[in-house]
């Protein structure tokens, strides 16, 4: 499968925003430790937002994240 599929395949499944504690579940091999890392370094995903002590992404902005990072390409 090309990189192009892999990211529409994830774009549809992804939910409109999600916890960061989720994301290993949805996308195997990014940890919730690396993405709060990157996101204390302000190299996280843009568009995260609290809900209470939980931290989410917007997906647009998480796959834009995934895409600069090399994750994907599309």
């Amino acid at each position: 499968m090309e990189k192009a599929e892999i990211m529409k395949k994830i774009r549809a499944e992804l939910p409109a925003a999600f916890a960061r504690s989720e994301v290993p579940k949805l996308i195997p091999g990014i940890s919730k430790g690396a993405l709060a890392n990157a996101d204390c370094l302000g190299a996280g995903p843009a568009g995260r937002f609290k809900v209470g002590r939980r931290v989410y992404y917007e997906r647009d902005a998480f796959i834009e994240w995934l895409q600069s990072r090399g994750g994907a390409e599309g």
